[in-house]
């Protein structure tokens, strides 16, 4: 195996990434408004006050950010026991890479999941998570661990490759020979990306 080939490859690849990523940003605000509109039409959450959500100030996570993708943050004092209503919250914090054509439905839903958290469904359970099943879309719903595979792709410093079977690991950090290839033994070389 050729390591300058794997890194060419490395690099066309975070080139096409960034190119992607970049492809056609969505609006935060315009995103609200069609979730909302979406909300409205849920039976399940007609008692609730939903038309309250837009009033609710949005901003962005960190780029950087892998393990969180969106979040719903209370105003200070509020407690996860209290009654919650859109007047309970400070904002809702959305990852700016999900903000593109490439996973606008997960964005759909994100805001829709923190929407929630909005309304008065401070935790996960069981009630929460019965109206979160009753968004339309059931794809969406099932792109969280690819969002968190693409965040980990984007941020990784370093390919950890094994020279003699070809298996890449994505790292943050550099192996500096301390790591071996699960299936060869072999040592594990890096590659800058």
């Amino acid at each position: 195996m050729n390591l300058s080939n794997v890194r060419i490859n490395v690099e066309n690849d975070v080139e096409n990434e960034i190119k992607f990523a970049l492809n056609t940003p969505i609006s935060v605000k315009k995103l609200s408004l069609a979730v909302i509109e979406e909300m409205k039409k849920i039976s399940d959450l007609s008692h609730l006050d939903v038309t309250g959500l837009s009033k609710i100030p949005l901003g962005k996570l960190r780029n950087n950010a892998v393990r969180l993708h969106a979040v719903c943050r209370y105003k200070n004092g509020v407690k996860k026991t209290d009654e919650i209503s859109p007047i309970s919250v400070r904002c809702i914090d959305i990852h700016p890479r999900v903000l593109n054509d490439r996973w606008s439905r997960y964005a759909n839903f994100l805001l829709f999941h923190e929407f929630l958290h909005a309304l008065g469904f401070s935790n996960h359970g069981k009630e929460f998570r019965r109206l979160e099943a009753l968004w339309h879309d059931g794809i969406a719903r099932e792109m969280g661990p690819s969002f968190t595979s693409y965040l980990r792709n984007m941020n990784a410093g370093w390919l950890w490759v094994c020279p003699s079977c070809d298996i890449r690991h994505m790292r943050s950090k550099r192996s500096n020979g301390r790591y071996r290839c699960r299936l060869c033994h072999g040592s594990l070389v890096d590659i800058k990306r």
